[in-house]
C-alpha cells in the first residue's frame, strides 16, 4: 500500500491566508443575481470590490479524504444585505462540513431544500457543525473582515447552482443597526 505523508501548514489568523495555498477571490461582479437590491448592486458595481478570497487545501476527489479552506470574507453591504458567500449545497447531498470562526463576525445562513432556515452567529472560535443535505452561506455582520476555516469531505463537491437559481428563503440584513433575518421576496420554492 502507498501511503499519502501527512502535513501541516499555518494559517496566518490575522489575515486567514494559508501560504502555498489554492487561492480564489470572488469580485461583487461574480455574484450577479444574488443580491436584492439590483440598484444597489449596479451602483457598487462601478467599484467591483473583492467581497471574500478562499485559501483552499485540496486533496484528490476521492472518499475518506479531507480538504480545508480558509475564507477571508470582507465587510460591506449591497442596499440592507450584507456582504456573503454564495452558498452552496454539496454535490454529493449527504456530505457534512465543519466551520471554525478565527477573526471577526459573522454568520451561518443554513437551509434544506425544501426551505427551512436556520441562522447561527459566529465569532472567533465558534464551531457550526453543517449536516448533510443542507446548504450553507457565510455572512459578514461586522465592520472587519470576517475569517473562517472550513473542514469537509474532499469528495463533497459544490453545487452552487441550485442557490443561483433559487436563493436562499431568508436574508440577512441590517436594520436599525441590527442584524436581521428576513424572509427572501424572491424565494422560489
Amino acid at each position: 500500500m502507498e501511503y499519502k505523508l501527512p502535513m501541516g501548514v499555518n494559517i496566518n489568523l490575522e489575515t486567514g491566508v494559508i501560504p502555498g495555498a489554492k487561492k480564489l477571490v470572488r469580485r461583487l461582479s461574480n455574484l450577479k443575481g444574488y443580491f436584492q437590491d439590483e440598484e444597489a448592486y449596479n451602483e457598487l458595481l462601478k467599484e467591483d470590490p473583492v467581497v471574500y478570497e478562499v485559501y483552499a487545501i485540496e486533496q484528490e476527489e476521492k472518499d475518506g479524504d479531507l480538504n480545508f479552506a480558509t475564507t477571508v470574507l470582507y465587510p460591506g453591504k449591497v442596499g440592507k444585505e450584507f456582504f456573503f458567500t454564495k452558498g452552496h449545497f454539496h454535490a454529493k447531498a449527504d456530505r457534512a462540513e465543519i466551520y471554525y470562526g478565527i477573526k471577526g463576525e459573522g454568520g451561518m445562513l443554513l437551509q434544506t431544500p425544501e426551505g427551512k432556515a436556520e441562522w447561527i452567529e459566529m465569532g472567533p472560535g465558534t464551531v457550526v457543525y453543517v449536516p448533510p443535505y443542507w446548504a450553507h452561506r457565510t455572512v459578514n455582520t461586522g465592520d472587519e473582515p470576517f475569517i473562517f476555516l472550513a473542514v469537509y469531505p474532499a469528495d463533497a463537491g459544490h453545487d452552487y447552482g441550485s442557490i443561483a437559481e433559487k436563493g436562499f428563503s431568508k436574508l440577512i440584513i441590517e436594520g436599525n443597526g441590527e442584524v436581521k433575518v428576513v424572509d427572501n421576496p424572491r424565494w422560489k420554492e
